[in-house]
């Protein structure tokens, strides 16, 4: 093409590229292409250059010169195919309008809007005579436009116009990927430069014994997006956000959390989730060491983040885990030494003096109440033999801790690899009263929040009673066994017991199951053997008398029976035992009896 310009275009083209080349920030490049181009082409009184956004689908003015109000004219946004210029955008090629006719058909598919804007931009004793317009091609694909405008009806574009703005066009395409690529070198040292500074301040504080908070929180005053950190068993151990979020933002990270830990291999993920009427981008990366997952970092925001921004934060991270690994081995260490201890004190090993000084350094008052609680763990499915797993067994450890112990707790401690053990300690004035409901109520929770996570796992929970000194914690701690021991071998639908709700029951642990069979067929067998052969209803009525405390119209009630089917059963009961159930002594080994039968698994 420039075989067919003539000197003085050539010599243009010289300095034009010389100029818009000695630049590479790109809005000066913008404002030095259209205006070396309108001085090169003695016709043109005005022009711009468009650049086309591929995330918006539309051409955009970056610079306007000539008889124009800029700021204006820059806010029109053309499609492909919309007026002169979106025309040639579209045709890929240079296009002449020669002639106000012509520019009046092309300006007539611009949209009202776009119309509107063009019409604020020119003054109205200005009108357009002719136009040529070049696309901007850059290895084959169009991205952007040049136009120049002619207002002087004696002044008209020649063919060599074209050939001059086309070659022009060539060296802003040039100009224009030189810049690029200038705009994204910088970017990513400036990106990396935040980086290193932001893993500095982030190492700093780790240095400074800061803790995760301080770190999650100059994440948030860099970033400035929503932040929650979730340990591995997803729990949410520290967060920083702009306003207070809802229950609702909150439960979806822990779920994103979650399902992230299940998906091992990817360093993150994202997903686009709507809460309410808004969306959001949820960034969930994996805190994951070597030997396990340590937790999640969820970020979450309204604009996309940026690859570079992620990648950063993935640098981040590699401190936090650096982080979460120091903590987690002091807390580990402390673990070890409480649960050497415990294990020691609730298997009865004497109180000397090596114990009494682990006691003092591990803060244990020797002095205070104790209850012992023992927590069982089985798999459902009894086809699976062997311990639990090691990462089972510390996430259950770290449960009990939050949900169960709480501060009103020593500790709990590893027993052997199913099951654990804990302790409630207590004012040593104070009285057990209410100690060990409450504590059901929480060992019922604990079981819950377990079985909620391990499904497969079966949980069964023994409390002992209170004692007044830490030497005597392990016969609390024998008594839990106990209850776990009965809730094992007999029919128990509760999976929390404790010692005191044994009762009468005791005298079945502390017997061997053939003298309880014994026991139980020679004070009951009669009627045992009766209903076999008959199938009839009186031992049922007769446990169910119990039940009711020999109350007549209370058990009548509950058998949906009358009270004289209830009495004439009563009366055959009788016979069949050759015993009197007005008899204190023959009553209160029946009940007895009848408790062992409920119980014992046969």
């Amino acid at each position: 093409m420039q075989d067919t310009l003539t000197h003085r275009q050539l010599k243009s083209l010289v300095h034009v590229s010389t100029v818009i080349n000695s630049s590479l920030e790109i809005e000066t490049i913008f404002d030095l292409i259209i205006g070396e181009a309108i001085s090169a082409v003695d016709a043109a009184g005005g022009g711009s250059i468009w650049v086309f956004d591929q995330q918006k689908q539309r051409l955009m003015a970056k610079s306007a010169h000539g008889l124009f109000y800029p700021q204006i004219f820059k806010s029109i946004e053309l499609s492909n195919g919309e007026s002169m210029t979106g025309m040639t955008f579209q045709a890929k090629k240079g296009l002449v309008f020669k002639n106000e006719e012509e520019i009046k058909q092309a300006l007539d598919t611009l949209t009202p809007g776009n119309r509107t804007l063009l019409d604020e931009s020119i003054p109205g004793n200005f009108h357009f005579t002719s136009i040529i317009s070049s696309p901007i091609l850059l290895k084959g694909t169009c991205i952007g436009v040049i136009t120049l405008d002619s207002f002087d009806k004696s002044l008209n574009f020649k063919k060599e116009d074209m050939q001059l703005l086309e070659a022009i066009a060539q060296q802003a395409a040039i100009a224009l990927e030189k810049s690029n690529i200038y705009y994204e070198e910088k970017k990513t040292v400036q990106q990396l430069s935040r980086s290193i500074e932001t893993q500095r301040n982030i190492a700093n504080l780790v240095v400074n014994g800061e803790g995760i908070q301080s770190i999650i929180d100059y994440i948030y005053e860099t970033i400035g997006e929503h932040i929650f950190l979730f340990d591995e068993i997803g729990e949410l151990t520290a967060s920083a956000c702009r306003t207070p979020v809802t229950e609702e933002m909150k439960s979806e990270a822990q779920r994103f959390a979650k399902q992230n830990e299940q998906s091992p291999g990817s360093p993150y993920s994202v997903s686009e989730i709507t809460l309410g009427r808004e969306n959001y981008q949820f960034i969930a990366l994996s805190l994951q060491s070597k030997m396990k997952t340590l937790g999640t970092l969820i970020i979450v925001s309204k604009d996309p983040i940026g690859q570079a921004e992620i990648n950063a934060l993935e640098h981040i991270c590699t401190v936090i885990m650096l982080e979460l690994v120091k903590v987690q081995t002091v807390s580990e260490t402390q673990q070890r030494l409480q649960s050497e201890f415990m294990i020691k004190i609730l298997s009865g090993q004497a109180m000397d003096e090596t114990l009494r000084k682990q006691a003092k350094n591990l803060q244990f008052d020797l002095n205070r109440n104790y209850i012992a609680v023992s927590v069982n763990v089985e798999n459902k499915d009894k086809l699976q033999h062997g311990a639990i797993s090691e990462n089972v067994i510390n996430n259950m450890l770290q449960m009990t801790n939050k949900y169960f112990l709480g501060k009103n707790s020593q500790d709990a401690a590893l027993i052997d690899h199913n099951k654990l053990g804990a302790l409630f300690s207590y004012p040593a004035k104070l009285q057990a009263t209410n100690q060990v409901g409450d504590i059901k109520r929480l060992a019922l929770h604990l079981q819950q929040e377990i079985e909620k996570t391990y499904s497969e796992l079966d949980i069964t929970i023994g409390i002992g009673r209170m004692k007044s000194n830490l030497a005597a914690a392990h016969e609390s701690f024998n008594e839990a066994e106990k209850c776990i021991t009965f809730m094992k071998s007999y029919h128990f639908e509760e999976r929390a017991l404790s010692y005191t709700d044994l009762g009468i029951q005791r005298f079945i642990l502390q017997n061997s199951e053939e003298e309880l069979l014994d026991f139980v067929h020679e004070v009951i067998g009669s009627l045992i053997q009766y209903e076999q052969t008959r199938k009839g209803d009186l031992l049922q009525t007769l446990l169910t008398y119990f039940r009711q405390n020999q109350n007549i119209k209370r058990t009548a009630v509950a058998l949906h029976v009358h009270t004289n089917t209830l009495n004439y059963r009563l009366k055959r009961i009788e016979e069949i035992l050759s015993a009197d159930l007005t008899d204190g002594q023959q009553l209160f080994n029946i009940q007895l009896a009848g408790n062992i039968y409920r119980y014992i698994k046969r």
